[in-house]
């Protein structure tokens, strides 16, 4: 059955989507916060300004901080670089831009997944648009990689439309996977050489598809050598397609009845053509290190390992990596289970509809499977020698991923409904990271005017003489352990220092300096330090945590705020309506849920004391100690109340005023009852100097300390004279 046209309008479609939304990552991602490229950015800028190669080991290595980029293959430079002088960019101020964020949490152990990943140090005041020199210079770099990469888009619908030219929807499909993948959109973003060896290698694989679909000519074997020698010189995974055009080239030779000797030596045009090319940049690595790849210095830089154990344990991280991945952390979980998906199910519909391809779209198929493999090989073999568990290591076989994948989804069912389908969650999912994970990571806090903001709990604090908190939001769930924090803070004046902001839940006992929560950060979760805020304008500074989980009792905690600088993480002091208050401000008292204390069963009460059914008593024993007993208590809340009751602990001898007490809210104040909830056990301890003897008791009860009124209280379901619980004797 003859194909109907394929859909010429949608590669157009595709590549004007993949330009727009590329181009707001470049918005998205600060300077220099794509991946690697500061050092890629720092090898074209020493060509731009010398017209030399990077070199290892040299002074101005320190200087353009290209570190390991000086070993890869020179293409993308020296034309990138071309482009920088052809329209007079200079990137002198770079060291204005190259200062790292001492509070980066680039490791598993963020408290938060969007918190503080960003490598260096951002004022997003001095990065806005216009820009000038360096940042125009990496911006138009930025483009530039962009437009590189509209090529692999391109190109992907072609040799999609050429491999399975029986299935007009995978060609749509496979372009939709390519320039929506956000780690593709993410790369070709940024100033990296994944951006020019990835059009070249798509470039090369559709022309490799052509010589074994109509045959090698001598335009296609010099064509062919030409993409190879150039890929190669644009990154070392290029010359994987050499291998590719060999298997080609021998698939020919088996397939030909004649003419084999012609198809030989156009084959062997392909890597004399390749050499001729890129021939002299093995030349100057041999001169230079003794190595025609370069790759021992650049092994010595990064670090070396050897075991085939790793990429086996990397596999996941690859994956995830290809598809989502900024420098220093992954994207939510939930983000990858659309690629599962789209990956499982592509991989069984190519099975799955397997024998319905024609022969020469298996033999294609089996063509570009051969591709991905090599590519993956390629990885698995650098992944071997360093650590390179980066999903884009295979962007040079996405086109053929993408294609294969495609037709399998096709296979699937209706491709009137899979494939819009399809197209459509890749080019959400693609939008959303633009939206909402991108912002998350690297958006400073909104900014506006005093007049704008209307805290819940407005405060006049002053921190230092130049940071006023206008007021704050604060909702804390006890149970659920999240935490919801709005900060709203001005500047009365320029600030010099970078402060960081610490939020800690301490204990609320007295003396108690039991740490629960303890978080630090750069305000604006590291995205707007204090010396780039503005005067007068106001920051609006919001965080949500969820809470760990630790050993300590259910109990009252202090939600701290401070503000500390240097390596001894000097507080500056509060001031409250202008009157000091310490080193830290305290934004709310509140319970959160924990461990039940253990009460030990030979203090349990022999009856059921009852406070008013709010509150039951349920053990009590006496402990000697030194100038005295402790009375220790173990209370339990039947309901909610909003007063805070103060427990009575008194030795008397059944009459008159009683001869000791210990009196005290439960835990000293540590945790008020009016925060207790349904089903808490607390410990609560008080203290009586005088030891009780034969003929005294000790009571206990709780009363409302602002009028003295007791609570009514039942022992076995009998009421207590004046509220007041025998424990002893």
């Amino acid at each position: 059955m003859t194909a109907r046209p394929p859909l010429r309008g949608l590669p157009w479609l595709f590549i004007i989507c993949f330009v727009l939304l590329a181009a707001a990552y470049g918005l998205l991602v600060p300077p220099f916060e794509n991946l690697d490229e500061i050092e890629h950015f720092g090898a074209i800028r020493y060509v731009a300004d010398t017209g030399r190669l990077p070199t290892h080991a040299i002074p101005e290595a320190e200087t353009y901080y290209y570190r390991q980029e000086a070993s890869q293959p020179p293409l993308y430079y020296i034309v990138s670089a071309g482009l920088v002088r052809l329209l007079g960019l200079r990137g002198d101020d770079f060291a204005d831009f190259y200062r790292f964020n001492p509070r980066n949490a680039c490791g598993p152990d963020a408290p938060n997944l969007y918190d503080n990943r960003a490598i260096l140090y951002h004022n997003p005041n001095r990065e806005a648009f216009p820009w000038r020199d360096t940042l125009l210079m990496l911006h138009t770099l930025r483009l530039w990689s962009t437009l590189l990469q509209t090529v692999t888009v391109a190109t992907t619908f072609a040799i999609a439309r050429l491999a399975f030219p029986r299935h007009r929807w995978a060609a749509p499909l496979a372009t939709a996977l390519v320039a929506f993948n956000p780690q593709f959109l993410l790369v070709a973003s940024g100033v990296n050489n994944d951006n020019l060896v990835t059009p070249l290698s798509a470039l090369g694989l559709y022309l490799l598809l052509r010589a074994w679909r109509d045959g090698l000519t001598l335009r296609r074997a010099l064509g062919l050598g030409l993409l190879i020698g150039l890929a190669g010189l644009s990154k070392l995974s290029g010359w994987t397609l050499l291998g590719l055009a060999g298997l080609a080239a021998l698939g020919l030779l088996l397939r030909a009845r004649e003419g084999r000797r012609r198809i030989a030596l156009l084959a062997a045009l392909i890597p004399l053509t390749a050499l001729l090319v890129a021939g002299w940049w093995f030349w100057r690595n041999l001169q230079l290190y003794g190595d025609l790849t370069a790759l021992q210095p650049m092994l010595e830089l990064v670090g070396r390992r050897g075991s085939p154990i790793y990429p086996l344990f990397e596999l996941g991280l690859m994956f995830r990596s290809f598809w989502g991945q900024i420098s220093c952390s992954f994207f939510p979980d939930g983000f990858y289970w659309l690629y599962i998906a789209l990956t499982v199910l592509g991989l069984a519909g190519l099975a799955w509809g397997w024998r319905r391809l024609a022969a020469p779209e298996r033999t294609m198929a089996l063509f570009l499977g051969g591709w991905f493999g090599l590519i993956l090989l390629s990885w698995v073999r650098w992944d071997m020698l360093t650590a390179a568990p980066g999903g884009r290591l295979l962007f040079p076989a996405l086109p053929a991923l993408a294609a294969l994948l495609a037709v399998g989804l096709g296979s699937l069912g209706r491709h009137r409904v899979v494939v819009p389908l399809a197209v459509v969650m890749l080019a959400l999912s693609a939008g959303w990271t633009a939206v909402r994970i991108l912002p998350a990571f690297f958006a400073p806090p909104p900014r506006t005017s005093a007049d704008a903001v209307h805290p819940s709990n407005p405060t006049n604090a002053t921190f230092g003489d130049s940071i006023r908190l206008l007021g704050y939001d604060v909702a804390l769930d006890g149970e659920q352990r999240t935490l919801d924090i709005g900060l709203f803070w001005q500047a009365t004046s320029p600030i010099r220092d970078d402060y960081v902001l610490a939020l800690q839940l301490v204990s609320a006992i007295p003396g108690d300096t039991t740490l629960r929560w303890n978080y630090n950060s750069w305000p604006g979760r590291g995205n707007y330090p204090t010396s780039a805020w503005l005067p007068d304008e106001v920051i609006v500074d919001r965080y949500h945590f969820l809470l760990p989980e630790a050993d300590v009792a259910t109990q009252a905690w202090d939600l701290q705020l401070a503000l500390h600088v240097g390596e001894e993480r000097e507080r500056l002091p509060v001031f409250q309506d202008g009157i000091a208050a310490g080193d830290r401000l305290i934004l709310t008292r509140q319970r959160v849920a924990g461990l039940s204390p253990s009460c030990p069963e030979e203090g349990r009460l022999s009856a059921d004391v009852r406070f008013s059914d709010v509150i039951a008593l349920t053990h009590a024993w006496i402990v000697p100690a030194p100038d005295g007993v402790n009375v220790h208590l173990c209370w339990q809340a039947l309901g909610t109340m909003s007063t805070d009751y103060t427990v009575f602990v008194h030795l008397d001898e059944g009459a008159g005023a009683p001869l000791a007490a210990g009196d005290g809210p439960p835990l000293g104040g540590g945790f008020p009852t009016s925060l207790w909830q349904p089903g808490d056990v607390v410990l609560d301890t008080h203290h009586l100097p005088t030891a009780p003897v034969a003929g005294q008791r000790v009571t206990v009860g709780l009363y409302n300390f602002a009028d003295g009124a007791r609570l009514p209280a039942t022992a076995a379901g009998q009421p207590v004279p004046d509220g007041a619980v025998a424990i002893w004797p």
